[in-house]
């Protein structure tokens, strides 16, 4: 390859990398039609504010949808980002099970013929150890109220423990659902990746809604995320990640692609010295 070519070649790959900080560091400023369908709303409709919470931070917000009545639990599943899931992706280990937990009942995806009952196991444990299972309940719910129903409810044999069952997300609506507002419920996937989600509000649908069913779930906040760029040329972004570098500024160390390559190997593609490094992946 001659010099003029490596360098136009190196320009188009800059532009890509500067593309792709923007389309990511702020999603809603490249906001698309999620279709070119255009589906009528049927009146009377209604519609939910559900907020998604960061896995590991419970209290920070990630998402928040309006999401119709007549759509289904999977509707939403679908549109929810989690970084799991790319690193699933990634490793070839993706799974498509998951639940929602909505008062007593989970909702299962059960879509794909590989998606697991996450569920079972734990509906089973409820059924077959009620002992331990009401011990915990109370421990959980423990409290000045939980106290004094107790004293007024003194030797009857009444369990407070709901009756928890499952049903298949594809096939419930959330008009079916029985829920309270601004309550805490659980979405889980990925085996053990948790997140806390709201339904914040409901209200019935007017005018100035978007009227496109197809627009629904419609994503109305997504948490700015900051993407770690190579600590060497401060441009691209970072793929790789060195702990205990000897020659690195920092520790840990993050790098792109080419200045991790520059700065660790030889012209003849061997090593310059030895050092951890792993590949690094942008939530």
């Amino acid at each position: 390859m001659s010099k003029g070519s490596k360098a136009s070649a190196e320009k188009i790959d800059l532009a890509k990398s500067l593309k792709y900080n923007g389309a990511h560091s702020a999603p809603w400023k490249n906001k698309a039609s999620k279709s070119d369908e255009h589906i009528p709303i049927v009146y009377p409709e209604a519609i939910l504010c559900v907020e998604i919470y960061e896995r590991r931070h419970g209290s920070v917000k990630n998402q928040e949808f309006l999401v119709l009545g007549s759509q289904l639990l999977t509707d939403l599943k679908d549109n929810i980002y989690c970084s799991t899931n790319k690193l699933m992706e990634l490793n070839k280990l993706h799974n498509h099970s998951g639940f929602f937990l909505i008062e007593d009942t989970f909702y299962n995806d059960t879509r794909h013929y590989s998606a697991v009952d996450y569920s079972k196991p734990i509906v089973d444990w409820l059924d077959n150890s009620s002992d331990e299972v009401a011990e915990k309940w109370d421990a959980i719910s423990s409290g000045v109220l939980k106290k004094r129903q107790k004293d007024l409810l003194k030797g009857l044999n009444i369990s407070n423990v709901p009756e928890f069952k499952s049903a298949d997300m594809q096939s419930t609506y959330f008009s079916d659902l029985h829920f309270r507002l601004g309550a805490g419920y659980l979405y889980c996937h990925q085996g053990n990746c948790k997140h806390t989600f709201v339904i914040r509000d409901m209200r019935l649908i007017h005018p100035e809604d978007t009227q496109n069913q197809a627009e629904y779930p419609l994503m109305t906040f997504h948490m700015q995320r900051r993407f770690q760029k190579c600590s060497v040329c401060q441009i691209y972004l970072a793929t790789k990640m060195t702990v205990d570098d000897k020659w690195a500024p920092n520790n840990p160390c993050y790098f792109c692609k080419q200045c991790y390559y520059l700065l660790h190997y030889k012209e003849d593609d061997s090593l310059l010295y030895h050092h951890t490094v792993y590949d690094y992946f942008q939530e």
